[in-house]
């Protein structure tokens, strides 16, 4: 009865990207990112936390932000899997695996700017979030 309820309070969707590793036959790896799992129902909460580190963004020096994405509790994610919603992509920091009551899987997100040259607002599916 909780996972239907908190199934209703999922408005968004989002895939979920895993890294491959494959050979660059010289000894090296060549890493790639494709989508493990797609069109999963999710939602995006900012997290407000207090001695936020920094980032640099473009040439600009940013507060990092966080954010806390719910998704149905058997979704399969780990932490430096990639998520995607809408435009934007996330890297995954943290999962709560292992807790009591598996209603909901909860992943702590950062923003994968590593391509980012603009620092603004944006929406996301039906969140508003600073990037």
């Amino acid at each position: 009865m909780m996972r239907d309820i908190i199934d209703e309070t999922l408005p968004d969707t989002c895939n979920i990207l895993g890294e491959s590793l494959t050979s660059d036959g010289q000894g090296g790896v060549t890493s790639t990112w494709g989508v493990t799992a797609g069109t999963i129902a999710c939602r995006l909460d900012s997290v407000a936390k207090q001695n936020q580190g920094l980032t640099l963004v473009g040439e600009s020096v940013r507060p990092e932000r966080e954010y806390t994405l719910s998704l149905p509790y058997n979704t399969a994610i780990a932490p430096g899997d990639r998520v995607e919603i809408g435009a934007y992509t996330f890297t995954t920091t943290s999962v709560n695996e292992g807790i009591s009551w598996e209603a909901v899987k909860r992943a702590t997100l950062r923003i994968y700017s590593r391509d980012a040259v603009a620092v603004g607002y944006g929406i996301v599916g039906s969140s508003y979030i600073e990037v």
